[in-house]
């Protein structure tokens, strides 16, 4: 036979050669590359597997370390973990970009680096208030106003989706199992507000527009009247859910409750707060939520039976006490004239002496020989005091 018959067989054992090894159909079809480059093409990925699984323990082992040690710089950790400084500059970088509050601090010549999570988390708490919290608990819970069209209430519910899904299934219950434990009126004041209120007037306070509203006032022979405002904040009181906002046509601040609103439309025009406006100043002008009176210093005297429960809170913001002998205390604070001054006094009886002002002596004098009169054995029934002026004309 001859010699090239071996190569170029075209015969029975040709053709059996040919089967045995043919691929199976499906397999790749990539031609001219010998099995070896592939095999060290695979042993060269298995290789670097272990390379960025290295990267990743040690990107973690760093962070573990910057918190727990208490810092260290770039040398000490290259030294640490046995690689360059230039990589520890990245993995430190890739920290910094994830999001993780590293602190660098001088220590001679070289800078020590740090977890500062408190820090983070300090700035996250003057982020987030009670206010925020029932903000978004109330965008989260089944009883909330649903089905509106307020794009912040859609960026809540986002919100608290995200968060849900973050913290996981047995985070969710823990979460309800903290918030079993709290209840709070101010939950029920927002959930009862009615939708087509609360959540327009919450994207007009985000957005800066101005509205038109139509009000009541709570007296007997009120109309409704129809005005224009910018909405500045919500706030709960007594139950009840408040609104903040400024009267641009009489310059004047107004504090309204959402109740009384016969008609609220959200204006295409936007306007700035009033210069100056100071939510913690006008917070503190008002011993309750009204304003408008003249500002005016007070000073009470408790006895002893009433100065522990004076003790142990804060009235007003500006309070000050002072201790008085056989155990009373002595409460001064400064707030603009109210009636609700005088309805608090009131409700103390015999434990409390009105020092100052004198307006507010002979207020409470007149309700005590009203009183008396009214409560005596015999004699007719007086007519009743005239009632105490309110706030004013910037308390609705």
């Amino acid at each position: 036979m001859a010699p090239w018959r071996h190569r170029h067989d075209t015969g029975t054992l040709g053709r059996m050669r040919s089967k045995s090894s043919a691929e199976p159909r499906g397999a790749q079809r990539v031609r001219g590359r010998p099995p070896k480059a592939k095999a060290r093409r695979k042993s060269a990925t298995r290789r670097a597997a272990p390379s960025r699984n290295d990267q990743v323990v040690r990107v973690l082992q760093i962070l573990r370390d910057l918190d727990h040690v208490g810092g260290l710089d770039l040398y000490e950790l290259a030294d640490r973990y046995g690689t360059a400084v230039r990589t520890i500059r990245r993995d430190l970088a890739a920290l910094e970009q994830a999001g993780f509050p590293l602190v660098s601090e001088r220590d001679g010549a070289r800078k020590r680096y740090r977890i500062d999570f408190s820090g983070a988390l300090g700035r996250l708490t003057s982020l987030l208030d009670a206010s925020h919290y029932l903000a978004l608990r109330v965008a989260m819970a089944p009883g909330a106003p649903l089905q509106n069209r307020s794009s912040v209430f859609a960026t809540l519910e986002d919100l608290g989706a995200k968060i849900e899904r973050a913290i996981g299934a047995a985070g969710r219950e823990r979460l309800a199992a903290i918030e079993r434990c709290f209840y709070t009126h101010e939950r029920r004041a927002y959930r009862d507000a009615a939708p087509d209120r609360l959540w327009p007037l919450v994207d007009a306070i985000a957005e800066r527009r101005l509205c038109r509203v139509t009000y009541r006032a709570p007296r007997a022979d009120a109309r409704d009247k129809t005005f224009v405002v910018l909405p500045l904040q919500l706030f709960t009181w007594e139950g009840s859910l408040y609104l903040t906002c400024h009267a641009p046509r009489h310059d004047s601040l107004l504090k309204l409750n959402l109740q009384r609103l016969r008609a609220l439309r959200v204006l295409a025009r936007r306007a700035e707060p009033p210069a100056g406006f100071d939510p913690t100043a006008f917070e503190h002008a008002a011993f309750g939520i009204f304003v408008g009176g003249a500002p005016t210093s007070y000073r009470l005297r408790f006895d002893a039976t009433a100065a522990p429960y004076i003790r142990e809170r804060v009235w007003h913001p500006t309070q000050q006490l002072r201790e008085l002998p056989a155990g009373g205390v002595e409460l001064a604070f400064h707030c603009h004239a109210s009636y609700e001054v005088g309805a608090w006094v009131q409700g103390w009886g015999e434990h409390v002496v009105v020092e100052s002002p004198a307006s507010l002596r002979a207020e409470l004098a007149r309700l005590g020989g009203w009183l008396t009169a009214s409560y005596a054995a015999a004699g007719e029934r007086p007519s009743p005091p005239p009632a105490p002026r309110r706030g004013g004309a910037r308390a609705r």
